[in-house]
């Protein structure tokens, strides 16, 4: 899972949410917007397989 950043100053924690529904969920934040695969495609590329398990 890779949302951006704000969503927990918005009082979404999407980490807490999913991971309780999803066993062995990766997850981290990235700080581009909505069209984050536009904007950081080499890190977009890359996640989520290397991700570190959190």
């Amino acid at each position: 899972m890779l949302p951006q950043d704000w969503g927990s100053a918005l009082g979404y924690e999407a980490a807490a949410l999913w991971g309780a529904r999803v066993a062995g969920l990766n997850h981290s934040t990235v700080r581009w917007g909505h069209f984050m695969a536009e904007e950081a495609p080499d890190v977009i590329a890359k996640s989520p397989r290397d991700l570190p398990a959190r």
